[in-house]
C-alpha cells in the first residue's frame, strides 16, 4: 500500500506544474527530497513527511502573498 499512496501522492504534486519554467518548482524537489529520504532511510512514513515539509515551507514562505 505505501508504494499505491506515493504514486497517488506524485501524480497529485505533479499534475499542475507548468512544464515552460526555468527553475526547480517546488514540487519538484519535494520529490527529490523524498525519494532520497526514501533511499537514504527505507522509511515510508518519514519520507512522506520530509517531502510534504519540503513542499509545503517554500509555499508558507517564499509564495506567500
Amino acid at each position: 500500500m505505501p508504494a499505491g499512496i506515493m504514486v497517488i501522492l506524485v501524480v497529485y504534486c505533479l499534475r499542475d506544474l507548468p512544464l515552460a519554467h526555468t527553475a526547480v518548482p517546488a514540487p519538484v524537489a519535494a520529490l527529490a527530497v523524498t525519494g532520497g529520504m526514501h533511499l537514504w532511510r527505507r522509511n515510508a512514513p518519514l519520507s512522506i513527511l520530509a517531502g510534504t515539509a519540503e513542499h509545503v515551507a517554500p509555499a508558507r514562505t517564499v509564495f506567500a502573498r
